[in-house]
């Protein structure tokens, strides 16, 4: 629990290790700064807290307003839910998290950005559980691909600019502030279509796979 609490300082601060290997957070700075993920952060750590006392009525709120959360929100959620042994419910919100940080990590100019320790972190559990299930997943993936195709993201996709080397960088003072943190939008549809086709087709050789092996 201690490591997954700790992730949330990759929102708030950026974490920078010393010639000693001790970690130190450094306050982004510039347009960094601009990115806030306080609301986020804090809802990540109720839905993750086993004491905090209002947990379902958030979960139900996140779970009826996904879209102005980002991933790492969803991912929380995940692990709320399976937690609560609600475990179909779980993998839904799991790889949903998982395509739209793809997505994120895809419109994102700063190539050094990464999701990948949310999914190390809250994905064992989860994989070894919808893969145990296969018709649950294999319903469960269209659904989540149909409403990622439907709907807008309505957050700020620079949260994911936050685990990148740039903003690194410029907190620190070695770099200069990149002139954009995201692609040019003209080409997020064309991007978001190409992620969902890429995710879709990886799930299917991923399922086909396991199948062979099993």
């Amino acid at each position: 629990m201690k490591k997954i609490i700790g992730l949330f300082f990759l929102l708030a601060a950026i974490s920078a290790k010393s010639q000693n290997g001790e970690n130190h957070q450094v306050e982004p700075k510039g347009v960094y700064k601009e990115i806030n993920t306080t609301r986020d952060s804090k809802i990540m750590e109720q839905l993750m807290s086993e004491s905090f006392t209002q947990k379902q009525s958030l979960i139900d709120s996140v779970q009826k307003n996904p879209n102005i959360y980002i991933p790492p929100v969803l991912y929380a959620l995940s692990y709320a839910l399976f937690q609560k042994n609600k475990k179909d419910d779980a993998t839904y919100w799991f790889y949903l998290a998982q395509l739209r940080a793809r997505y994120d990590v895809n419109r994102c100019a700063d190539k050094t950005a990464s999701a990948a320790q949310y999914n190390q972190l809250f994905g064992p559990s989860i994989n070894e559980y919808a893969f145990a299930n296969l018709d649950m997943l294999e319903k469960t993936i269209p659904k989540i691909i149909a409403f990622v195709e439907s709907n807008d993201e309505l957050y700020d996709q620079r949260w994911i600019n936050l685990s990148g080397m740039d903003a690194m960088s410029a907190s620190l003072g070695g770099k200069a502030e990149p002139k954009n943190l995201s692609i040019d939008k003209a080409q997020w549809p064309k991007i978001k279509s190409e992620t969902i086709k890429d995710y879709s087709d990886g799930f299917n050789e991923a399922l086909a796979s396991f199948k062979k092996k099993n």
